[in-house]
């Protein structure tokens, strides 16, 4: 066990940083947590287990203050194990677990993907498809060079469209509250495309935001209603959803921004931004939903999850890792030699990750109920899972 987390765990017992609130501390703040964890890497013994990875893994996050709570779930050739650290909300000694409710964030675009993959394969629609088909015609949806958007390139972002729209209140903490179907329709009739579409990756809550949005127009239901039918009751999935019932609520993670409690974000996020960001789950249904993305062709969903998995190769960079690719929500990245499919996200207040290698059935799931560093540490934390499990074997 690596001696910076040999010492019994106390989740109440944390060194309380006080969060960043700057983009520039924050980095600071994450280069030095990678220091620490490199040097206690080279000093220290390895893990010689499951467990002891995870604990090696994610201990430090926990004493570092980044983050208060944090359920971890591995799948490793067939076999779910699930690992919790630290509590639901700072100081009320209430432990994670994994039936707690957490905001998935950006991970709720694999779902949307997936969704989308389904209605092209049953010919509701084409991914080739321009966008503007779906959309009410006093919408004016951007082209350049006589080069229209279209559905695939919202669902893998090379569409054009920016992170965000530039009528979003960029003061607020959760710049998409009250935020309308009306606001994002007046940005996208008078944005301008700063490149081809189809040419080069951006990512973008405003593609997806608009997925959400067409597949919901298509189908003539809510955003939940698409998501639920096509992947939720085919693969079992009862504890996930964009509202909770008030029983629900009981049991939901308190977000926090670093450790000081935060309003959520995807109470506000039941709008046109739905297919970015709205859904909540539990580590328990996540991993259902793990095991059907790395082994496809044990579930209905097969084809679709094989089409969202196809790479684009457009090179993108995230932090200091490097993808190889894109395809529909999902990135391809290389560590330790193994090609790892992943997605993170992160709400103000909660951050989570999804990765997994298909060739050694091996998947990894965290999430986590603070955003001091939107989505790096949870990335960082499952990359670093998945790397020290193949050193294992």
């Amino acid at each position: 066990m690596n001696k910076c987390a040999n010492k019994p765990f106390n989740p109440f017992v944390f060194n309380r940083m006080k969060p960043a609130q700057y983009p520039y501390y924050r980095n600071v703040l994450f280069a030095l947590a990678m220091l620490m964890l490199a040097a206690c890497d080279q000093k220290d013994p390895q893990p010689t287990n499951l467990k002891e990875i995870v604990d090696d893994v994610v201990f430090p996050y926990i004493a570092f203050g980044s983050n208060v709570g944090v359920v971890v779930g591995v799948i490793n050739k067939g076999v779910k194990t699930t690992y919790t650290y630290g509590e639901k909300e700072i100081g009320k000694r209430d432990l994670v677990t994994t039936q707690m409710f957490f905001e998935t964030a950006s991970v709720t675009k694999t779902f949307t993907a997936l969704a989308l993959a389904d209605m092209h394969l049953k010919g509701e629609l084409n991914l080739d498809d321009p966008i503007e088909n779906y959309l009410p015609a006093t919408v004016k949806v951007p082209s350049r060079n006589g080069k229209k958007i279209t559905l695939k390139q919202l669902a893998n972002h090379t569409s054009g469209l920016p992170a965000d729209p530039s009528n979003v209140d960029t003061e607020a903490f959760n710049k998409y509250k009250d935020y309308t179907e009306e606001k994002m329709y007046t940005f996208l009739s008078g944005y301008e495309l700063p490149r081809d579409p189809g040419s080069e990756y951006q990512y973008s809550n405003v593609g997806y935001g608009l997925l959400g949005q067409i597949m919901s127009i298509k189908n003539k239901s809510s955003y939940f209603e698409v998501i639920s039918s096509r992947i939720l009751q085919p693969l079992g999935m009862a504890n996930t959803n964009v509202q909770l019932t008030e029983a629900q609520k009981l049991n939901l993670a308190q977000g926090h921004n670093g450790n000081e409690k935060v309003e959520p974000w995807a109470p506000y996020q039941q709008n046109i931004f739905q297919g970015t960001g709205a859904l909540y789950s539990t580590m328990d249904d996540m991993l259902i939903f793990l095991q059907a993305n790395m082994d496809p062709k044990s579930t209905p969903l097969q084809k679709a999850a094989e089409l969202t998995q196809q790479i684009n190769n457009i090179p993108f960079g995230v932090l200091t890792w490097r993808a190889n690719g894109i395809g529909m929500a999902w990135g391809e990245f290389v560590i330790a030699e193994q090609k790892i499919l992943s997605k993170s996200g992160g709400n103000g207040g909660f951050t989570s990750f999804i990765g997994f290698n298909k060739a050694t059935q091996t998947g990894v799931v965290i999430l986590a109920n603070s955003s001091m560093n939107p989505d790096a540490f949870p990335s960082q934390m499952g990359f670093e899972i998945l790397k020290k499990i193949k050193a294992l074997k």
